[in-house]
């Protein structure tokens, strides 16, 4: 029977192969976008997972007030006193790691090569809570020396082209605890390289002992690095976190007494439990970029879930289509039904027939899906910025999700076309009675619903697009063009090497300007009684010139100004309600040191940060040695000999350290590269729903002038004109799209302006966006439908009236 049943859909699928090629392209598009969807949460999910000890394994978090006039926050750290209290406090707890680093490097030296590798300083107990695999050397007592270094294999291969590398000695650049250490470093152990689902990414493990050697910290109120508790199975979380804040209390009495006196405020800590699991989609990092806790790769949650909704949204259209013109073909089919029913044949028969039917057009579908994600997955990884091997397509897990989606796929597709088909009667079929498919409301609701997601997108995209196109052209209120900036870093005589590049730039003519001062960072000050958070950064007189930022009041930097003067942005005088008048003194306090400026020059407000922030108040200090930084302006057709110049420059006053620099304005780019990663996705996304919804309606548009071959040739007889038979076979999916467009706008406008609120200075959602968008999905309609209203509108009424 079931042989009868997969040759006759062979043959049916074969005499309707303009329907069927729609439907495998429409559903292989659809499929595509659902596996990779699939690959993309499925990788998101499996973070950190791969831990042995994952489900008790748990990163003390702290809640707290920043400041008293904000709301509370939660971050992912702690002090270093808390770890061991809570170990020999709490029986729950089994075991315990601190780990600090994450957002900075160190430059190490083995074998007469110097590599920057990111270190973490960790307890000796990390290896034994976290399953990172050890293929050289022990675990049990790698970390137990203050000398002691793990490396991981591909640190270790760049040092040494092998991993064999146990008891070998390593250095490190201008680091001040190796400084006091006074010896080399030794190599322990060698490590597999944390896997790409690891929240915790490193080169290098040194000990924690051998951190504390230049950072010691004692204070119960501090929340900086990671503290990792390895809890017993089955421990109540609960009860748990309740014993850490008893113990914290208990210890942190005399720590909050003296944060009360020096901030004016209690920050009413409470510590609380995360598992690791949760890290990725909850990284709760002190600040953006504020990764000392060791969290590198933090996510969010929502891009797996707007993958997923866009993919499931292009799915559900190719699903819109099979459904849509397999109903409304068939009165193609209903006297195969008939004569099946006459002969014998039951409804549950019918059903089966067309359930194949539907079977073989998905299985197809999914066979040319999987081949097209097997091709396309290098560009996917590109455009998402993962690392998904092909692997992934057949581990059995993903196999099982790839099934179930079939499955759920033919019963979809297949299920509800097959109950209509079989529900005709044999007399009505024969005697031609049965009404025509496809205009009922189903089927004019199912355009409608496959339209809507579309125009949603397509409005999502023209926002999106316009929004980054914003953010790439706003006047930053500074020139960053031109301009390299790099640094003097880790532990060593500033002085004397800022003293040998300012002589050596001197004399380089590829230089146009050169500027030395510091980045800056944010800080809470005190002004005047005002209490608010600026900017704070130094710069010297080339400053302002080089990155041609206009003054509006006063003056620029004099070399008199040194340790004296001060320049502040128009935000500044708001915030601090100052009327100026030049060289005015201000006294700044920051609780932990009051100083005082006098304010020399006014410059215009201008995004010394990512443009998705606000301008915050800022201050630039002139300092009579500068914080370490320094940028120089080049001609751009010169900007290869420039760096390279720059390099020997670099080398020369820091021997022996790595020479890194930065373009300011390809810097400022790649703020948004998460963000144009996504507008990738969603214009993807956006296009393959017109291309879905162009096949649905070529498909509908071929069916339903065949239905109406001789209604449009009575027409013609009695003298209709050619746009006459045109507009009436167009009329109909146009007012269904534009209903859809009426539906798809609002929401959209509502959802793209929430997601605006993430920008502290962002595009207004204008109607020529929807008129656009609504322009956009009407040609679309009118070019899939009017070239069949065209064909059969030039049909001869002769042949039309002869059509049965």
């Amino acid at each position: 029977m079931f042989k009868i049943y997969f040759n006759t859909s062979i043959r049916s699928l074969s005499r309707n192969r303009i329907y069927a090629v729609i439907n495998i392209i429409g559903l292989a598009t659809g499929i595509t976008a659902m596996l990779l969807a699939i690959l993309f949460w499925r990788d998101e999910e499996s973070y950190d997972r791969f831990h042995e000890n994952a489900p008790d394994i748990y990163r003390v978090t702290t809640t707290l007030r920043p400041y008293k006039d904000k709301e509370f926050e939660t971050v992912g750290g702690t002090g270093q006193m808390q770890g061991a209290a809570f170990k020999g406090g709490i029986p729950e707890v089994k075991n315990y790691t601190r780990l600090l680093g994450g957002d900075f490097f160190t430059n190490m030296i083995a074998n007469g090569k110097t590599i920057k590798l990111r270190p973490y300083f960790v307890d000796n107990s990390f290896l034994d809570i976290f399953s990172f695999p050890v293929i050289r050397g022990s675990s049990r007592n790698a970390l137990e020396k203050v000398e002691s270094v793990v490396l991981t294999e591909s640190a270790a291969t760049r040092f040494f082209n092998s991993v064999d590398v146990v008891g070998k000695l390593v250095e490190i650049d201008a680091d001040p605890s190796y400084q006091k250490l006074g010896r080399s470093l030794v190599v322990t152990a060698v490590i597999k390289d944390p896997p790409k689902n690891s929240s915790l990414q490193f080169d290098v493990l040194f000990s924690f002992p051998f951190m504390r050697l230049s950072f010691e910290d004692n204070n119960w109120m501090m929340s900086y690095l990671g503290t990792y508790l390895l809890l017993a199975p089955g421990a109540n979380v609960k009860q748990v976190t309740g014993k850490m804040n008893r113990i914290h209390e208990a210890n942190a009495g005399g720590d909050r007494e003296r944060y009360i006196k020096s901030f004016g405020y209690d920050p009413e800590f409470s510590l609380g439990l995360q598992n690791i699991t949760d890290i990725h989609f909850n990284p709760h990092k002190r600040f953006e970029g504020g990764e000392e806790a060791g969290i590198v790769n933090g996510s969010d949650k929502s891009y797996s879930i707007v993958f997923l909704v866009i993919a499931g949204f292009i799915l559900m259209m190719a699903a819109i289509n099979f459904i849509n013109i397999t109903i409304a073909g068939s009165i193609k089919r209903s006297k195969e039904v008939g004569v099946r029913k006459i002969a014998g044949g039951s409804r549950l028969q019918i059903i089966g027939q067309f359930l194949i039917e539907a079977s073989l057009l998905c299985l197809t579908s999914f066979v040319f899906s999987l081949l097209a994600v097997y091709i396309l997955l290098p560009v996917f990884n590109q455009l998402t910025g993962k690392q998904l091997f092909t692997g992934a397509l057949f581990s059995s897990s993903a196999l099982a999700w790839f099934a179930l989606l079939l499955v759920v796929l033919v019963a979809v597709t297949g299920l509800y076309p097959a109950f209509i088909l079989s529900k005709f009667r044999p007399a009505e079929v024969l005697y031609n009675r049965i009404m025509r498919s496809g205009s009922g409301t189903l089927g004019k609701a199912l355009v409608i619903i496959q339209f809507t997601p579309a125009v949603f997108l397509l409005i999502a995209t023209l926002i999106y697009y316009g929004q980054m196109k914003y953010m790439h052209t706003i006047n930053l209120g500074y020139n960053p063009s031109q301009v390299i900036t790099s640094g003097v870093y880790g532990s060593r005589d500033y002085g004397a090497a800022l003293r040998t590049l300012k002589s050596e730039f001197a004399r380089e003519p590829l230089f146009k300007s050169v500027s030395f001062g510091g980045a800056g960072y944010v800080r809470r000050y005190e002004v005047n009684g005002v209490s608010f958070e600026l900017f704070r950064k130094t710069g010297d007189e080339n400053f302002l010139p080089m990155m041609e930022i206009p003054l509006v009041a006063g003056r620029n930097f004099i070399a008199s100004d040194a340790d004296k003067g001060m320049i502040v942005n128009e935000a500044f005088l708001r915030a601090a309600n100052i009327d100026y008048t030049p060289g005015m003194p201000v006294q700044l306090y920051d609780y932990d040191q009051r100083f005082g400026r006098d304010i020399v020059g006014v410059v215009k407000d201008y995004h010394y940060a990512s443009p998705r922030t606000p301008i915050l108040p800022m201050v630039i200090l002139m300092n009579k040695e500068s914080d370490g930084d320094f940028w120089v302006k080049v001609d751009q057709a010169k900007m290869s000999a420039a760096i390279t110049a720059l390099g020997k420059i670099y080398t020369k006053a820091m021997p022996g350290s790595l020479f890194e620099y930065k373009l300011m304005d390809e810097a400022n780019a790649s703020d948004f590269v998460k963000e144009t990663r996504w507008q990738k996705v969603v214009t993807i996304g956006a296009v393959l729903s017109f291309v879905i919804c162009w096949l649905g309606l070529f498909g509908l548009a071929h069916l339903s002038t065949y239905q109406r071959i001789k209604e449009i040739g009575i027409r013609k007889v009695l003298g209709a004109s050619l746009s006459n038979i045109v507009l009436l076979l167009i009329g109909g999916f146009i007012r269904l799209v534009i209903v859809a467009i009426v539906i798809a706008s609002p929401l959209a406008w509502m959802a793209m302006n929430y997601w605006l609120r993430d920008f502290a200075y962002h595009i207004d959602i204008g109607p020529g966006v929807f008129l656009i968008a609504a322009a956009m999905a009407l040609s679309v309609t009118f070019l899939s439908v009017s070239y069949q209203g065209f064909k059969s509108a030039l049909m001869n009424p002769v042949k039309s009236l002869r059509t049965e």
